[in-house]
């Protein structure tokens, strides 16, 4: 044997040898926590089911695990990584409320005066101007503003409307302030509006400079930010097809492109701060627990707070936490303060039903080690209007269609069944006609004939009203959802009982 082969057989074996008695064995030998998690992704990733993911752990301050998968853009052949910018679609909320606590703390804003005090065009209710619809009722969904979504392809029929057109248009309160719990992606819009009027600048230029900068959310920006175009992942339906790049009509409710190192960054602001240079600490912990307090009942066991979604159930530790979801978006970001973690998961494709949150929990669990799940808020059964004398007969009056007042007729017989009638069109069946929480909810089919519904092509309509005396009143929504395309247009509806024939 010569003597290089000698030499490296000795360095195989010396090094056999040290690794037998190594105290770092047992390092090396631990599997990766995350090996299957990454199998998994990458599984679909090749089945054509997803495109690209992104993801990150915090714990104690450092973001412990992150990694990218598949494409952020396919056709150009751009990996997924940590640092590629995603939409994350309503994640955006807690940086719009983030944005309007700064505004706050530097006394430009008063969370608990009337939001029409900052806005152009003015919030209504049935009595005039909605003077109890103030920031913080905004914030926390439960100032009965209504549900709203609408896209804006690039190169479309319809350009993104001002915030203005739209209080013009939908800015009716469908409940009374703080009657209920309504989601709506057109009251962050507003929260935007009033940071950019109060700011004096383009809101996305104020996250950019208040919030994001100091975080050091380096790729991170709104979509107005057209000089990073490029640097945008791109967003594909279920079945792998590129979408084209759109627009929203609520900027401030789901704009934002963030990647997930940075949202691990924005974490860690909100879980009070460790591992951030004292630049990077925006808000104060007072502050910070305000946006953080549960506000807003929405089921057993979950609430929300100011852009914060909160689940605290009884022996389980409090979660915040605020998912994104629309065409092409599927975003999950978790954080549990009194383990001092949170994990995102980011993808330009929606995935397999539950694949993401499977994904998220699996990622949590390996740093909160009795973690199980998070739960969606449980689904309600329509209660059945069978019984029910308060809601028989027939119901005539109109809906607010963009300033154009159509009829309807709502008509409910004694079995508890119902049909709806818009406009000139004939009475169609209402199916899952009930009560959801005092709500007198169903499934219909009509044609509202509003530019916005004309143009959309939308017939599909869901009740959400609320029987007041000898009125039934809230929104009539027309919609529709798809991995393409959703909508969803809400129409202030005023009925009154009529005559017994």
């Amino acid at each position: 044997m010569n003597a290089a082969r000698q030499v490296r057989l000795l360095c195989l074996l010396l090094g056999a040898a040290l690794l037998a008695v190594s105290p770092f064995t047992a390092i090396a030998a631990t599997p990766d926590p995350y090996a299957a998690i990454k199998a998994d992704i990458g599984r679909e990733i090749a089945a054509g089911r997803l495109t690209g993911v992104s993801i990150a752990v915090v714990k104690d301050g450092r973001i412990v695990h992150e990694d990218g998968f598949g494409w952020a853009d396919r056709e150009a052949r751009t990996p997924a990584t940590p640092h590629s910018a995603f939409s994350i679609a309503s994640s955006t909320k807690p940086f719009t409320t983030t944005a309007l606590m700064v505004l706050a703390a530097d006394g430009k804003v008063d969370l608990d005066r009337p939001a029409n005090d900052y806005l152009g065009e003015k919030l209504v209710d049935a009595d005039g101007p909605a003077r109890e619809a103030t920031l913080r009722r905004i914030a926390t969904h439960s100032a009965g503003l209504p549900t709203f979504f609408a896209m804006y392809p690039e190169d479309g029929p319809a350009r993104q409307p001002s915030i203005a057109t739209l209080i013009g248009e939908y800015g009716h309160l469908i409940a009374p302030v703080g009657e209920r719990y309504e989601y709506s992606n057109l009251g962050m819009g507003l929260l935007a509006e009033v940071v950019a009027r109060q700011s004096q600048q383009e809101y996305g230029a104020f996250l950019q400079s208040r919030v994001l900068v100091p975080l050091g959310m380096r790729n991170s920006f709104f979509d107005t930010d057209l000089a990073r175009r490029k640097e945008m992942a791109a967003r594909y339906a279920d079945d792998g097809k590129r979408l084209p790049f759109y627009l929203t009509a609520t900027p401030g409710s789901g704009e934002l492109y963030a990647s997930a190192h940075d949202m691990a960054r924005f974490a860690m602001l909100h879980l009070g701060g460790q591992g951030l240079p004292r630049s990077a600490m925006i808000l104060d912990q007072a502050r910070l627990a305000e946006l953080h307090r549960p506000q807003t009942f929405v089921a057993p066991h979950f609430h929300y707070g100011m852009g914060w979604q909160i689940h605290d159930a009884p022996g389980r530790a409090p979660v915040l936490y605020h998912g994104g979801g629309q065409s092409g978006v599927k975003a999950e970001f978790v954080l549990v303060p009194s383990a001092n973690v949170a994990v995102i998961v980011l993808s330009n494709q929606r995935g397999p039903s539950n694949f993401i949150n499977d994904v998220r929990d699996r990622l949590l669990k390996t740093v909160v080690p009795d973690w199980s799940t998070l739960p969606p808020p449980p689904a309600v059964q329509p209660i059945p209007l069978k019984g029910i004398a308060a809601y028989r007969g027939r119901w005539m009056g109109t809906l607010l269609a963009q300033g154009k007042h159509v009829p309807v007729v709502l008509a409910i017989a004694e079995d508890g069944t119902g049909t709806l009638s818009v406009g000139e069109g004939p009475a169609r069946k209402i199916d899952d006609l009930g009560l959801v929480d005092g709500v007198l909810s169903g499934d219909s089919h009509g044609n509202v004939d509003s530019p916005d519904i004309r143009r959309e092509g939308l017939e599909q309509l869901s009740l959400g009203l609320k029987l007041r005396g000898d009125t039934i009143d809230g929104e009539i929504v027309a919609w529709t959802k798809s991995s393409e395309h959703m909508a969803m247009y809400p129409f202030w509806t005023v009925l009154k009982r009529a005559p017994r024939p």
